[in-house]
This record gives structure tokens, sequence and C-alpha cells, in this order.
């Protein structure tokens, strides 16, 4: 899958250990409008999370998007977009955070379930919602002028932006 953007910080040293994750994310349009989910401090982010172990991408983005969205991909519309890299301290320990979030272009297909959060994702608001893809960019630019440049914001923003940006130059039909 090829590298949309490279977010190495530099901010740690290599010696340390590194934590090593994988992320798969859904890209979902529906009528001009992007599915997302949202926090209670306002930030916006596409359906997705950490593979399992043994888990393939498309098993993850199935499961991911069904529990942060209620909404079933469907399969044989998945078609990878592309991979941001994230390379960092870890904000909890002395390691280096070293995620590769990887993005899929799906459709969604039936009815809408209940959606499965995790405690975590409850105890911070998390909810789906959908948005125009400017709304969307607009949101997670405030996000990164009030809140600082968290990384998940800034890894966030930049593919909002890339897909605009896509959008803009006719590659990309929302």
């Amino acid at each position: 899958m090829r590298t949309l953007l490279d977010l190495d910080a530099h901010d740690y040293d290599p010696a340390l250990p590194s934590i090593e994750r994988t992320a798969v994310r859904g890209v979902i349009f529906r009528e001009g409008q992007l599915l997302m989910v949202q926090s209670s401090f306002g930030e916006v982010k596409f359906p997705g999370g950490g593979q399992e172990a043994d888990e393939s991408d498309l098993d993850t983005l199935l499961r991911e998007v069904l529990e942060e969205t209620g909404y079933h991909v469907k399969p044989d519309s998945v078609q990878p977009l592309g991979q941001v890299v994230e390379k960092r301290l870890s904000r909890h320990e002395p390691m280096i955070w070293h995620q590769i979030n990887r993005y899929y272009l799906c459709r969604i297909e039936g009815e809408q379930e209940a959606c499965r959060y995790s405690q975590n994702e409850q105890r911070y608001g998390m909810h789906q919602l959908w948005l125009p893809l400017s709304e969307a960019v607009e949101v997670n630019r405030q996000m990164l002028s009030r809140e600082g440049c968290n990384p998940w914001n800034q890894r966030e923003y930049r593919v909002l932006e890339y897909l605009a940006q896509q959008v803009e130059a006719g590659l990309l039909v929302p």
C-alpha cells in the first residue's frame, strides 16, 4: 500500500524499544457526506482501529466499522486508499510509538445496527455522524487550534485534507 503521509516526530531516542501497532480505517462516502466518529471533545476521526492478532486488514475493517458506526462494510467495495506511518515518543512510557494506519475506501450495506463502543470509547462520548468533507476538515482544523497538535488530530486532519485535494482535482467522487 502506498504511503500518503510519513508523520515522524523525531522526538525519541532511536535506541528505545518500540510499540508497534497497525490500525485499519474506513473512508465511507454516502450522498456526498463522509461517515465519521466524533468524541465529546469535538474531534472527528475515520471509523476504525487496531488490528488484532492474526486478523486481516479486511477483517479489521469490517469489525471496527461495525463496532463504531453500526454499519456493515460491503466487502467487495473495499479499495486501498493509502497508509499513514506515525512514529513518535509514546505519551505514556519511554518507548517509540510506531503505528501504521491503513485507509480503505468502502461502501456500507444493510440497515444500521447498534454501535458497540469499548469502555474507553464510551468514556470519551464517541458517536457516529455524517458530515460533508469540507465540514470534517474544518472541525479538525479547529481542533488543532484549540487542543494543540495531538498526533491523532494531525493524522486525521491531514488525511481529510488529502481527500479534499483528491475531490478538488476530480480524482475522487464523494
